[in-house]
Order: C-alpha cells, then sequence, then structure tokens
C-alpha cells in the first residue's frame, strides 16, 4: 500500500495533492469573475451574489473541516475521485440553474471543495517542514487564482458569459478526477498519533482562534476596498490598481514566507504581520494621495499572504498531534466568510466607517489570542510527556 512520508515536498504524491488543493480553492479567486458575469447576465442580483460567495466559502471551510475530523486517510483516490466528479458535476448544473438553485449548487459545490482541500491540508500537516509546504501553496494558489481570472474573460467566457467560465471549471474538476489516481491512496499518520484522539486540546482551539479571527481582520477591508478607496477621495480606477498591488503582494509574501520557513519564530511573526497589516489599513484610510493608497495596499497584501504559513507552525508548536494543524483550513476558510458579513452588518449602522471599526477589534482579538496561545503554550508543554 502507497504510504507517504513525512517530507513530501518533492514527490510526485505531493503534486497531486497540490493539484487537488489548488482546483479545489480556485472560486475563492474567481468570485468576482463568475458571479460577477451572473449578475451581468440578470441570473443573480446583488444581493444574492453576497448570500451565494458567503454559502461557498462557508461550505468549503465547514467541509474541510468535518472531514479532517471524519474521513480517514485510506482509500483517498476514490474519495477524492468521487469528490472531484460529484464537484465537475455542480459546477455543470449551474450552467443552466435559476437564482435558488444557484446558491444552493454553489453551497453544495464548495461542501465538495472542502473535501478536496482536506487532502492537501492534511498533506501539509503531515510534511516535515509544514511552514514551508504551506507557503508554496498559498503562493501556488494564488498564481493559478490570478492567471485563471485573467485568461477566463478572454477565452472561454468571451464566447459562452458565465456558463463558459463554469464549464471550465468543471473541465478542470473533471481532470482532477483523472489524475487523483496517480496519488496516494493513503497518508501517514501523523506524530503522537496515540495521543491524537478525542476532542482538539485548549491549546489547538486559541489557535484556530488565532488564524479565524486574522482571517476576518483581513478578508474584510480587502471586500470594501473600493468603498474605502471613496472614502479617500480617490479616483475611480484606485480600486482597480490597490487591487492588482494586492495580489502582486501576496505572491512576493507567499515566496518570502517559504524562504523565512523553519527559521522564523511563528508567534512573534505572526504578531509583526498582524501589526504591519494594521498599519497598512490605517494608510489606505488616510492616504492623501494614490500612490500612498496603492502601496498601502501591496503592503497589506504582503503581510496577509506572508502571515498565513505560519499559522501551520504555530498550530504545530501547540499541539505536536496536529490534529490542530488539520483544521486549520476550515478556521481560514471560515474567518474569510464571516469577517466580510460581520462587516456588513457594521456598515449598514456605521456606514463605511464601521469596515475600520470592524477591522480594529478583530486584529486586536486576534493579537490577544495569540498571546494567549504563549502563555497556555508554555503550560502546556510543563505537562506534555
Amino acid at each position: 500500500m502507497n504510504r507517504m512520508g513525512q517530507d513530501m515536498t518533492s514527490s510526485r504524491p505531493s503534486l497531486v495533492l497540490f493539484m487537488v488543493g489548488v482546483v479545489a480553492i480556485l472560486i475563492a479567486g474567481l468570485q468576482p469573475v463568475i458571479l460577477g458575469a451572473l449578475e451581468h447576465e440578470g441570473r443573480l442580483d446583488l444581493s444574492q451574489i453576497g448570500v451565494a460567495a458567503t454559502v461557498e466559502l462557508l461550505a468549503i471551510g465547514i467541509a474541510c473541516g468535518a472531514s479532517a475530523a471524519l474521513l480517514p486517510t485510506r482509500r483517498m483516490r476514490l474519495i477524492l475521485c468521487l469528490a472531484a466528479a460529484a464537484h465537475g458535476a455542480a459546477n455543470l448544473a449551474c450552467v443552466n440553474a435559476a437564482a435558488g438553485q444557484l446558491v444552493a449548487l454553489r453551497g453544495l459545490s464548495g461542501a465538495l471543495a472542502g473535501v478536496m482541500l482536506w487532502s492537501c491540508v492534511a498533506m501539509i500537516a503531515r510534511a516535515h517542514r509544514p511552514e514551508r509546504l504551506a507557503a508554496a501553496f498559498v503562493t501556488v494558489q494564488t498564481l493559478a487564482q490570478l492567471a485563471i481570472a485573467a485568461v477566463l474573460p478572454l477565452t472561454a467566457m468571451a464566447v459562452a458569459g458565465a456558463a463558459g467560465g463554469l464549464a471550465s471549471l468543471a473541465a478542470l474538476s473533471a481532470l482532477i478526477a483523472v489524475v487523483v489516481w496517480r496519488g496516494p491512496d493513503q497518508l501517514a499518520d501523523p506524530p503522537r498519533q496515540d495521543q491524537a484522539r478525542g476532542l482538539l486540546s485548549a491549546p489547538a482551539w486559541i489557535g484556530l482562534a488565532t488564524a479565524f479571527l486574522q482571517m476576518a481582520f483581513i478578508v474584510a477591508p480587502f471586500v470594501y476596498l473600493e468603498p474605502l478607496a471613496a472614502h479617500a477621495g480617490l479616483p475611480q480606477q484606485a480600486a482597480g490598481l490597490a487591487t492588482a498591488a494586492v495580489l502582486a503582494a501576496q505572491v512576493t509574501g507567499g515566496l518570502a514566507a517559504m524562504i523565512g520557513g523553519g527559521r522564523l519564530p511563528p508567534r512573534r511573526t505572526l504578531a509583526a504581520a498582524m501589526i504591519v497589516g494594521a498599519l497598512a489599513l490605517a494608510g489606505q484610510w488616510a492616504a492623501p494621495s494614490l500612490m500612498i493608497f496603492v502601496a498601502a495596499s501591496g503592503l497589506f497584501g504582503f503581510a496577509w499572504l506572508f502571515s498565513l504559513p505560519f499559522h501551520t507552525a504555530l498550530l504545530i508548536d501547540l499541539d505536536p498531534t496536529r490534529r490542530g494543524a488539520m483544521q486549520l483550513g476550515a478556521a481560514q476558510l471560515l474567518g474569510s466568510a464571516c469577517g466580510p458579513l460581520v462587516a456588513s452588518l457594521v456598515v449598514e449602522r456605521q456606514g463605511i466607517e464601521g469596515v475600520a471599526a470592524f477591522s480594529a477589534v478583530a486584529v486586536a482579538a486576534a493579537l490577544a489570542m495569540l498571546v494567549a496561545s504563549g502563555w497556555v503554550g508554555k503550560r502546556a508543554a510543563l505537562v506534555r510527556p
């Protein structure tokens, strides 16, 4: 039986699961393109776009966490083949679906993507240097989202609109359903598997809460980038330039994390990234010029992706069984979905100023959790066998 070792960064099985994970999370970067096209065609209204996007991201996060808790790491080829095939079918069903059906199908697609993403998260959690593998994954994932978001509107969607984009996603999932048979059928047990039973430990929960809150802090202001630019009195093209700066800086941040992974202490690195992100957001809020707004946006994007792999290192440091690390994808995605959702409720009452208020609370809470993780982690280390 094929059993993967702990250091899988250069093996074919790791590349297969990398592909599975990248395709699973593609929609996170393609939602504006796909859902925007559906709105342009009159198949979704503005409120339904928000609902569909939130439902899909929540479904990915919940399914990823549930898969880590419930699914065996055996017979993975069959599990992933079925999940990828069903994911493709759900995307294809969206081609002719009505508005209400579209929201439900996006949720179903998200749940199946969560199963696919779990395989990649599980591989990273078992790696010898998980923070470097996580950095490689977020960098490749970002590059793939950038490339496909740029190509789709000029190719399949130029011919068939939203249906072309959905059919392209379905084709990628069908390809994955075939490719997984070249991947592993079983993953090696994580370290300390004999202790990895029962509920998650308190340190693991605190680490997951840190990741959840940081992602809520990050994604909420990113979603409101255009209103933030308008609030600063900048021209209409500011949001587009700032978005490009964020995405370009994310790639740089991911590459920097690949270099720093395993060398930098995760707790201090995350604290520094949160502080830099908060300062960048303050720069966006008070930007006196377009150049400063775009530069602050780039700094925000760098801190965003640079920090993500260190969530993995923090969780393994807090919980050597790595059960917490296997729930990280769920925590990050749930934070990414809940952040904009809660921010929207604040914005309804306070206007765009509510985004800054929510982000300040979220990052302060994330930093508090990070401090608590250090205290709880030290206590856990004293009683750890």
